[in-house]
């Protein structure tokens, strides 16, 4: 993955740690949103939600991008698509009606690795002995914070966590096709074409397996659900592609740590939302590992 590297970089670590900040928030919406709505459901109509308010808000300021533009990044446009709007969001979102917001806001920083990984096993670019010493250290704190004090005993959060760093996965994988199409679209008009194709794929489908509904739970689900898809889709991932603009995918990655320590008190405060101690101790250990690998 080739990156123009910029005299100012801060600009662009900047962008993603604001991209990390709102992508956490988010996600803790997102968790109260799936308690009332099916989570197929809300994946599918969240992202669909947030591409046409991209695509309108494009459309008031003539930003759309033009036909001849989409042309040119069709094809890794068609990969982040996949990886990360419909795959990765399906999958984010089941694990999520089977854990809480915090545990899954702490689990997504595995991402960094997941960025190495990929590109270690499709670019045979070996990791040094420290990163990988580092993920070692990462997926010990990870799997204290999905187990917690209770062990492997059956408990459902553990099985959600499970499902969160699969999505993560596939995530991760959409940072090898990002930046090809943002030096050709602008950050917004990369999430919009994304956000709408990822609707248009998954939608369908999800209607045929959970029909809408809007009674009161349903309707406070999809106030939840469209929060998320404001701070997260519109928001944070047209900051995290501003980003991949002047640094690296698995740096932009590993930035976004730092959202935890936004999310975390507003999970806790307002949705009483709680951690074991031995889960804080992981929580730190994941924070403090992809400090390191940010900063290395």
């Amino acid at each position: 993955m080739n990156i123009e590297h910029h005299p100012d970089r801060s600009r662009f670590i900047a962008y993603a740690i604001i991209s990390s900040v709102l992508s956490s928030v988010a996600t803790i919406f997102k968790v109260q949103g799936v308690r009332h709505v099916p989570p197929v459901l809300a994946a599918a109509g969240g992202v669909f939600f947030a591409g046409l308010l991209a695509f309108v808000l494009l459309a008031l300021t003539k930003n759309l991008p033009s036909w001849e533009k989409i042309k040119q990044v069709r094809i890794p446009l068609f990969k982040v698509v996949i990886c990360r709007a419909v795959v990765s969001n399906i999958i984010f979102t089941v694990g999520l009606s089977y854990t809480s917001g915090v545990e899954a806001v702490f689990l997504t920083k595995m991402e960094p690795y997941l960025v190495i990984f990929w590109s270690w096993v499709l670019d045979h670019k070996r990791p040094s002995g420290n990163h990988l010493a580092l993920l070692l250290v990462h997926v010990a704190g990870a799997i204290l914070l999905a187990v917690g004090d209770s062990g492997f005993n059956g408990k459902v959060s553990w099985f959600g966590d499970l499902i969160i760093i699969t999505a993560v996965v596939t995530a991760a994988l959409s940072y090898r096709y990002a930046p090809q199409v943002t030096r050709v679209l602008h950050p917004t008009q990369t999430a919009c074409l994304g956000e709408l194709a990822g609707g248009l794929i998954t939608l369908p489908v999800a209607l045929l397996i959970s029909p809408l509904a809007f009674g009161p739970n349903e309707q406070l689900g999809w106030f939840y659900i469209s929060i998320h898809s404001i701070l997260f889709y519109v928001l944070a991932m047209s900051f995290l592609y501003a980003s991949l603009n002047g640094i690296e995918g698995w740096l932009s990655s590993a930035l976004r740590a730092t959202g935890p320590v936004i999310a975390t008190p507003i999970a806790l405060l307002f949705f009483g939302e709680t951690l074991t101690l031995l889960q804080l101790f992981g929580a730190l250990v994941v924070l403090v590992t992809s400090a390191l690998i940010s900063r290395r």
